[in-house]
């Protein structure tokens, strides 16, 4: 993405989650700050516990934060009434790792992506939902006759790009890539990566793109973020951030991905 295109998207300020297990309280996000910029993918790694999925899930309300706040595009939506809640799901939405557990696999796929449209009360009739459904089948690299088959029926990478048109189906402009790849065959990676990249141009997306794999984020993002016990240590352009890393994670996380060559 070119710096003179470059406008604030999404802001976070001082973002904490906790959580209690039983007497004790575990940090999972501190004190966090950071900015997106509109239209970039910006990648955050860290290793698994890091707090990095609860920040993904934060940022689309799937989680309440402890304390802090979230600014879209200029506007608090850190804690929203049902009707604003609502019309923000719409703007922000989430793929999750496991394609095999985020797909409900009782309904067929023409069903699961209608059922959205409905609920939100796009498209005026059954037919002109069906058109929106095939374009986004189209987009996502689908066939038509997927619609009337079942989540069981297909493999894990027709059902993380099910899971991909799931989360485009409403036009959002922001979405959170919470580990999209990994339960995937390495075969498959890098055709879903290399799609997330097409959607991103075509459809002027902005994701947070999250991962424990560096390789993965430094191939996808414009900007990295590196997280480490609930709180970001480095952030960088995707180029530049290794030459050198400062903190000691960071060195460690490029070490480890050296070493894996």
């Amino acid at each position: 993405m070119k710096k003179e295109n470059r406008k604030l998207f999404l802001q976070i300020k001082g973002l904490s989650k906790e959580f209690r297990q039983g007497k004790d309280r575990i940090l999972a996000v501190s004190d966090l700050n950071l900015e997106i910029e509109k239209g970039e993918i910006f990648g955050l790694v860290g290793e698994s516990g890091c707090g990095k999925s609860t920040l993904g899930q934060m940022l689309v309300h799937l989680l309440e934060p402890t304390s802090g706040e979230i600014f879209l595009e200029g506007e608090n939506v850190t804690r929203l009434s049902k009707k604003q809640f609502r019309e923000l799901c719409r703007r922000m939405q989430i793929i999750f790792q496991n394609p095999y557990s985020s797909i409900d696999t009782g309904k067929t796929i023409g069903w699961l992506l209608e059922e959205p449209l409905k609920i939100h009360k796009l498209g005026a009739n059954q037919a002109e939902r069906r058109e929106r459904i095939l374009q986004l089948l189209k987009a996502v690299g689908l066939e038509e006759s997927c619609l009337e088959r079942w989540p069981d029926e297909l493999s894990g990478g027709q059902r993380q790009r099910v899971a991909i048109a799931l989360a485009l189906i409403l036009e959002p402009d922001f979405v959170v890539c919470d580990e999209p790849v990994s339960a995937l065959d390495v075969s498959v990676q890098a055709q879903v990566l290399n799609l997330l990249l097409e959607l991103r141009e075509a459809l002027g997306l902005t994701y947070l793109f999250i991962s424990h794999d560096l390789h993965v984020v430094s191939y996808l993002s414009d900007r990295i973020g590196v997280m480490y016990l609930g709180s970001l240590v480095e952030l960088g352009e995707s180029a530049a951030l290794s030459s050198p890393p400062q903190h000691p994670y960071t060195k460690a996380l490029f070490s480890a991905a050296l070493a894996a060559e």
